[in-house]
This record gives C-alpha cells, structure tokens and sequence, in this order.
C-alpha cells in the first residue's frame, strides 16, 4: 500500500473519470465507489487498475484483503481528499477504477436472446441504473440503450444498479430503430410501454421472446419509433394519474415477464 497525495496523477485521473465522460471513454475506465460494488466487481471478475483507501483506514483495507481481487495497486489517500473526490453525499471509504466491459451489440440480439430490455434516450442516470438492476433481476438477456441516452458509466447509473452492471451485458449508443429491425429479423416481438396502448400489460402473452422498450423521462417514445415496434402495452393506472417513472415502468412488466414464463414453466 502506497500513500498518494492530492496532485498525484492518479488521484487528478480518478477526479477526470469521476467527472468526464469523454475520459472515461478515452481511458476506457470508470470508477465504482464503496465496498459493495467492490465486492460485486470482485464476484464478477472485474479486477480494479487501482484501489484508493483512506489513510489509516485499516477495518476497510483488511475487508479489500478478503475480496480475492487480484494483485492491484491499493493507494491511501487523506480521508479528506478522499471525501473530496467521490460523487456521493455520504463519502464512501474506497474508490476503485476498473475496465470497462467488452460487450458488442454486435451479435448480442440473437436466436439466444428471449428477452431485451431497452430504453430509449433515457436520460436521468437513476432511471438508468435501476432499468439495469430490475433488468438482471427479471431474468432478462441484455439492456440496450439507445444514442442520446445517459453514459452508462456515470457515477450515479453505476451506483444506481447496485452491481447489477457486473451481471447483465449492457450496450449503449445504439439506434433505436436498428435494434427494432434486428428484433424482427430474429424474431423476437417489439413491446412499447406507452400510456396509450390498447392492451393492459398483464393480458399480453410476455413468454415469447421479447424485447421491451421505454421512452424518454418526459416524452416517452416517439411515434416514429411506436410505428415500428410489434406491440403496445400500458399500464392501468387510477386517481387521474396519467404517466410512470420510466424505470419504474419497466420494473413492472419485467417482473411480469418473469411471472408468466414461471407460471408457464409449470
């Protein structure tokens, strides 16, 4: 373990990635913050480049010690450049960078594939992080996000996933109408979360393969893309209330993927 002060070159490069996105594209790294998703990546075998402790923090290095992370390079810094640094409100005791992952949209839709979940300029990285977490959950193959939404490695997307960033390939940048189209040639049918759409989710047949798509935070989906999708489904909703949480929207019909095919396993 190295002692580092604020104006090492890892400590301003931990402060880029933390706050750039297009350095942690040019580095290809980002950086995860606190124990859990430390252990997660550990779990996953997503070895961290460099591990940032603070200073005489000894309870949190012995806890680094019995994730078998490998051999990286664990730094201790002042407890308060380390709080400094990190993007939470409530600092955590360690810092971490790690690669980025490898996946390819490329081949990622397939025979294999029964069940995607896609959202479509998302924008808010919460939303984001938990369409990640509740994707990995339900069972689903993949996330896909289209161009014009959230960097899935910022800070509060990798937060908001809670490690399930490690356990679901996750593409992004990708043209919503390609990903529709490479659906259909698969046959795996399109499914848009709309307010307007004219079956209620749960009477639609969810155990073939599917793909579920959601829209943008304010606007939903687009009627360019509702024009090509396979289907539309909505959620009933009571008391005037008109839209979801996009997210939150998702995480419904996702679980009602996974109960139906559960009931249809029987």
């Amino acid at each position: 373990m190295v002692a580092v002060s604020r104006s090492n070159r890892r400590v301003r490069d931990l402060r880029k990635l933390l706050r750039k996105s297009s350095y942690r594209h040019a580095t290809k790294t980002f950086v995860i913050e606190g124990l859990s998703l430390l252990r997660e990546a550990g779990l996953t075998g997503n070895v961290p480049v460099d591990i940032f402790v603070a200073e005489g923090d000894t309870d949190t290095s012995a806890e680094i010690e019995t994730l078998g992370l490998g051999n990286p390079k664990i730094w201790e810094l002042d407890a308060k450049v380390l709080r400094s640094i990190g993007s939470t409100q409530n600092p955590q005791p360690v810092l971490a960078t790690v690669p980025m992952f490898e996946h390819s949209y490329d081949g990622l839709i397939g025979s294999f594939s029964d069940f995607l979940a896609v959202g479509v300029e998302i924008n808010d990285p919460g939303n984001a992080g938990t369409i990640i977490r509740t994707a990995a959950a339900a069972g689903a193959n993949a996330v896909v996000f289209s161009q014009g939404s959230v960097d899935i490695y910022n800070p509060k997307v990798i937060r908001a996933s809670a490690g399930s960033i490690f356990r679901i390939p996750v593409v992004s940048s990708v043209d919503a109408l390609n990903v529709i189209q490479e659906c259909h040639k698969q046959k795996i049918i399109t499914v848009g979360l709309t307010g307007k759409g004219k079956t209620d989710y749960f009477a639609y047949d969810l155990t073939q393969p599917i793909a579920l798509f959601v829209g943008n935070e304010s606007r939903g989906l687009d009627s360019l893309i509702l024009g090509n999708l396979g289907a539309e489904v909505s959620i009933p909703m009571e008391a005037g209330v008109e839209s979801l949480n996009a997210a939150v929207a998702l995480s419904i019909v996702s679980f009602e993927v996974s109960r139906q095919r559960a009931l249809n396993d029987v």
